[in-house]
């Protein structure tokens, strides 16, 4: 169409233009409006679950932190500049990202506190006795939970918000926010009334949001929807409260079948925290015989399966063994024969403390009185009974230097005689099988690099205390070890990758540490508990007379019976290693997980005088990772930084270079365009202008376009001529002129800002 050839010069044609669509006028109250939504939402969630287990944390910090979190992405959005919008998505997770790796030790310790307080809580409303409890590297949970906080704040802000501007779907903002308050109901525990407020008030803005259908205008509504739905939350709680107080409330409220049914689940959660959920990649505790669990967890029951009666006699570890590996077979340990050259039942050292028992009675008489011998040559003799709690155990627990002569069975009963190591009695037997200081194959490289590497020197007692310290120090004591892939054997793995375990792996590596020193040494397993154990859950057994049931040497001294119940959390595997002259002696590895009580009489520990350290279950190691990463993060975000100017300047190169390749009426369109989009953010009368003669119109009533005929002229050849007859380029100068002066105010700024 060639309107120049055909117009008389009288008037423009009213041709319509396409709008360029521009944002809408900055609200300061619809930000502000939103914001808080975002606060209510996020802090009624987090503070409403850490508030219901009594969680003790910097609540002014939180809510200070999101809500200026929730109103700068809010102010960010209300611009309605996508690029914006990204670059501070990025620039927030890179913060985001920072913090999490900066205070990892902080939030990774904040965690399995609101865990370990959460299965506190759990075992206390299911009357669980014992649980797992993890190890915290900080101690000060106050801090700790904070951090924590904060990291789960900011998650929930930026997801809440992403919600928000999209649908601001009601179901998604209920699962996301009301998915935390769940656990807590389930073990009655009720959050802050101010936390249930926030999030009911959020739930019905949104609520309402979504009953109207507002979409575009969202914002700009929720600010006078949100006080209104503040006001009615608050009225209904009270109105409810009134008619239905909480006691009542309680009575009404009938016993939920669900909840019922999902309780044996509940206690598993309770014993073995969010593991229970994986039963399949879990294995439970007991003695296995030999064969070494590959499972990435360990799963007791903490049902007992032992009861045993005896008289404490000293502050030590009692051992029951129920098996003795000789031969490593990668997976698995064969069993040792009882008789010499094995000699699994170690005969030797229970005769000669048999004998050794019968010169102190001899000399002392029945009823032992201290004398001048030393005591390493007295001997002591004892009675312990074990009953088993299951009838498919096929195992037989024995304390060391049992009697197999003196040995009674009936039922479940086991009755044994045997000479507790009070004293260091030597082994007639000096001959052991070359098959204790095999290594095979399988595992040599990693157990001489590993001897290597520690330096292990000295006597075998020597060896052994530097390899307790090895383990204690460069490896971690662990239920869950994570998941193993075959391919090493199981101590390669152990030894040179995981660094990480339980007492299979400490034990099976051991042994092949000592052999490789050329100590003879054993893979044992079987049950274990400590004196701490026995003072905490044992029972004294009414009406037993000690002297059936002990004579001779006693470091403790004159105790009394007592019935210990044995979970099958205390199943353990430990090494022996043969002493010359002294025969074989236990050697415990696994690092200690209790500090020792510091008790010197079994009364004063049994009726409450001494104080013992709770136990830690299972303690962790995750993310060192990222901790060998954080030393590196002050180099890391500031190249990340230039990486990432520089790639925005790039880009902005190549959309010069891009627009220099148009044609010369199309770059003027173009700086047209971008002069529209300017003009429709600041003043929404712009909008409505649909024709090229309006909008110039507007602009020189408020002298926003200091054209002449010409350069009108020239506009309209632009967009509604077939050929050209002006100067394009200067054109486009004129039109960038006028919208830098619109953006940065450098361009009759007095008359710009006043009028617009």
């Amino acid at each position: 169409m060639r309107i120049f050839d055909r117009m008389n010069g009288t008037e423009r044609p009213e041709l319509t233009l396409v709008q360029v669509q521009g944002s809408k006028r900055y609200d300061v109250f619809s930000v502000l409006a939103k914001a808080l939504l975002l606060f209510l939402l996020s802090y009624g969630s987090l503070g409403g679950f850490l508030s219901s287990f009594d969680l003790e944390y910097n609540n002014g910090l939180c809510m200070l932190v999101l809500f200026v979190l929730a109103l700068i992405l809010s102010a960010v959005y209300e611009t309605g500049k996508r690029w914006f919008q990204n670059l501070v998505i990025i620039f927030y997770f890179a913060i985001y990202a920072y913090f999490a790796v900066s205070k990892y030790r902080l939030i990774n310790s904040g965690y399995f506190a609101v865990l370990n307080r959460c299965y506190e809580v759990a075992r206390q409303y299911l009357h669980v006795r014992d649980g797992i409890e993890y190890a915290l590297a900080i101690d000060n949970t106050y801090v700790t939970v904070t951090m924590f906080a904060l990291l789960l704040g900011m998650v929930a802000v930026i997801l809440l918000n992403i919600m928000l501007q999209n649908k601001c779907s009601l179901l998604k903002v209920i699962a996301l926010t009301f998915l935390p308050y769940l656990l807590p109901f389930y073990f009655d525990r009720s959050p802050k009334l101010i936390h249930m407020l926030f999030l009911l008030t959020g739930y019905l803005t949104a609520a309402i949001l979504r009953a109207w259908g507002i979409r575009e205008e969202m914002s700009r509504q929720m600010r006078c929807i949100l006080p209104i739905a503040a006001v009615l939350t608050i009225l209904a709680v009270r109105a409810v409260s009134i008619v239905l107080p909480e006691a009542q409330y309680n009575r009404l409220l009938p016993k939920s079948t669900l909840k019922q049914a999902s309780e044996e689940n509940a206690v598993l959660f309770a014993q073995f925290g969010l593991m229970a959920l994986f039963p399949q990649n879990s294995s439970g505790a007991g003695v296995n015989g030999g064969q070494l669990s590959k499972t990435p967890v360990i799963m007791p029951t903490y049902e007992t399966v032992l009861k045993v009666r005896y008289t404490p006699y000293d502050l030590n570890t009692v051992y029951l063994k129920a098996f003795t590996g000789k031969e490593y077979q990668g997976d698995k340990w064969t069993p040792a024969a009882d008789d010499v050259p094995d000699n699994g039942a170690m005969q030797g050292s229970l005769l000669l403390r048999t004998i050794q028992y019968r010169l102190s009675t001899l000399i002392l008489g029945d009823s032992y009185i201290q004398s001048e011998l030393s005591e390493e040559t007295l001997q002591g003799r004892g009675i312990m009974e074990v009953e088993k709690m299951g009838d498919s155990d096929m195992f037989e627990y024995r304390p060391y230097y049992t009697d197999p002569e003196e040995t009674e069975t009936e039922g479940r009963i086991s009755r044994y005689v045997y000479y507790p190591p009070v004293s260091q009695a030597d082994d007639i037997y000096d001959y052991v099988s070359d098959d204790y200081l095999e290594v095979p194959w399988i595992c040599q490289y990693a157990v001489q690099k590993t001897c290597e590497e520690a330096g292990f020197s000295g006597t075998e007692e020597e060896i052994a205390q530097q390899i307790i310290s090895f383990f204690q120090e460069n490896y971690a004591y662990t239920l869950r070890p994570g998941i193993y892939w075959g391919d090493p054997d199981y101590i390669t793995h152990f030894l040179l990758e995981s660094k990480r375990g339980y007492c299979e792996h400490f034990a099976s590596a051991a042994v092949m540490l000592f052999r490789q020193m050329e100590i003879p040494a054993r893979y044992a397993e079987g049950y274990a508990f400590t004196f701490q154990d026995v003072t905490e859950g044992g029972s004294l057994v009414e009406g037993a007379d000690y002297s059936s049931y002990y004579s001779g040497y006693a470091p403790l001294g004159e105790t009394a019976l007592v019935e210990v119940e044995i979970p099958d959390a205390y199943a353990h595997a430990w090494v022996e290693i043969y002493v010359s002259g002294k025969g074989w002696l236990v050697v415990d590895p696994t690092p200690a997980q209790t500090t020792q009580a510091n008790t010197t009489s079994f009364w004063e520990a049994f009726m409450g005088g001494a104080g013992a350290d709770e136990t830690d279950m299972a303690g962790t190691d995750l993310g060192s990772y990222f901790e060998n990463a954080l030393g590196g993060m002050s180099y890391i975000l500031p190249a990340a930084a230039v990486l990432f100017l520089l790639c925005l300047g790039i880009l902005y190169l190549r959309r010069i270079c891009r627009e220099k390749k148009l044609p010369p009426r199309e770059r003027v369109q173009l700086e047209y365009g971008r002069l529209q989009s300017c003009l429709n953010r600041r003043n929404e009368d712009f909008q409505k202008l649909r024709t090229l003669k309006e909008q110039l119109d507007w602009m020189r009533e408020r002298h926003l376009f200091p054209f002449g005929p010409e350069q009108e002229d020239a506009l309209y050849q632009i967009y509604f001529a077939r050929d050209l007859n002006c100067d394009c380029e200067t054109l486009r100068h004129q039109l960038r002129r006028i919208r830098l002066s619109l953006r940065y105010g450098f361009f009759r700024k007095s008359k710009l800002t006043s009028r617009l």
